[in-house]
């Protein structure tokens, strides 16, 4: 399943504000793409960098984060904290996210193994082992085609089933009335910050 770098580990800055709890067990468990580049800890504090300073988040959004380059894990805002990353949803679930952008390029085999293991062991610990596509609560690509050629599959490795319901309704957080657009990309982003036209 790979290790997992905690916050301080790389180098997080703490978040604007104080965290908000949600209640375990969660009931859902989305899964997202940044649509940017796979790495180590220097994307990781970018994304952080773009979603408090463009996006005007107090955090990191994602519960998680995996770089399917490394086979590493990432603690985002960590679980048990409400996230910015899937709007009406933040407080009723955990995410993870995968570095990458899975609208162009292909996922690993290795990292649909991880990823059900991951959702396994989320099962155990906080209730749902199953992953929710970004893309179904909301007009968007996320997580990419490619993995959602393969998710169906990662359901069954973690669940022993594909489908997954949302049963519940969508319950506002504090975050949702803040920039969830996409006018700026993360990939414009960084486009921005490479021609010196924004400090990270």
């Amino acid at each position: 399943m790979g290790d997992l770098v905690r916050r301080a580990d790389w180098g997080a800055r703490p978040p604007k504000g104080r965290p908000k709890d949600i209640a375990a067990p969660v009931k859902y468990l989305f899964l997202h793409h940044t649509a940017g580049p796979d790495g180590g800890p220097e994307v990781i504090r970018s994304v952080q960098s773009f979603h408090q300073q463009s996006r005007g988040w107090s955090d990191i959004a994602y519960t998680w984060l995996y770089s399917p380059g490394s086979r590493t894990w990432y603690e985002g805002r960590g679980p048990g904290v409400a996230g910015a990353h899937t709007r009406g949803y933040n407080t009723l679930g955990h995410d993870v996210c995968i570095l990458g952008n899975y609208e162009r390029d292909e996922l690993p085999t290795h990292a649909i193994d991880d990823l059900a293991e991951w959702a396994h062991w989320h099962g155990g610990t906080w209730g749902p082992d199953q992953y929710i596509p970004h893309r179904q609560m909301g007009e968007t690509a996320c997580p990419g085609r490619n993995v959602m050629a393969v998710l169906d599959q990662i359901n069954v490795l973690a669940s022993g089933k594909a489908a997954v319901d949302v049963d519940a309704d969508p319950e506002p957080s504090d975050e949702d009335d803040l920039d969830y657009s996409g006018a700026l990309t993360y990939e414009k982003w960084q486009e921005r910050i490479a021609k010196g036209l924004r400090h990270v």
